[in-house]
Parts: C-alpha cells; sequence; structure tokens
C-alpha cells in the first residue's frame, strides 16, 4: 500500500479506515504503537487479561503443548474416584487439605 498522509485532528486523532481494511482490523482491535527511526509504527496486536498474564506465559505454553502432546499420543490415565486420583498424586486423603 502507498504511504498515506493524514491530518491530526482534535485530541491528536488519525483515521486508519484505510489502512484498516488491508490489515483486517476491525473496531475494538487493539494495535501497538511503536516510536521507530523518527515516526510511529503501528501494528495489530492480541490482547489479554491481566489475570490470564499466567497462561501467555512462556513456561505455561510449554506445559500446554506437553499436555497436548500427551493427549494425542494417548498418554493419558483415567481415575473412578477423586479419592484415586489423589492417591495417584501422592495424596493421602481427598479430605486431607495439607499440601
Amino acid at each position: 500500500m502507498p504511504e498515506l498522509i493524514q491530518q491530526v485532528q482534535k485530541r491528536m486523532l488519525i483515521s486508519l479506515a484505510q489502512i484498516a481494511k488491508v490489515l483486517n482490523i476491525q473496531e475494538g482491535d487493539y494495535v501497538l504503537l511503536e516510536e521507530r527511526d523518527g515516526g510511529i509504527f503501528i501494528r495489530p496486536v492480541s490482547w489479554h487479561d491481566k489475570n490470564q498474564e499466567y497462561f501467555w506465559s512462556s513456561r505455561w505454553q510449554e506445559k500446554m503443548k506437553r499436555s497436548a502432546d500427551a493427549l494425542q499420543n494417548g498418554q493419558i490415565k483415567t481415575f473412578n474416584n477423586m479419592d484415586d486420583l489423589l492417591r495417584e498424586l501422592g495424596e493421602d486423603d481427598a479430605d486431607n487439605n495439607t499440601n
């Protein structure tokens, strides 16, 4: 897409309408604004809630990948009840809340 010149409006607003169509940016999407080489670089980004930060960490994503691989390879165990599961995990008693 060729360069676009936009006039900065009141409250420092600019329109992304023309380029948004090309990049499939919709109202409500998030974009990253980065100062770069004396200008502003804008790119679409994904966003997640702060309370989900742990999920997007590389450590947690590796655990998710290992779990998905194990599931796909049939490396799973099933349990008939919670006590059996807790015994497998090393807990003596399902009602024992000490860890």
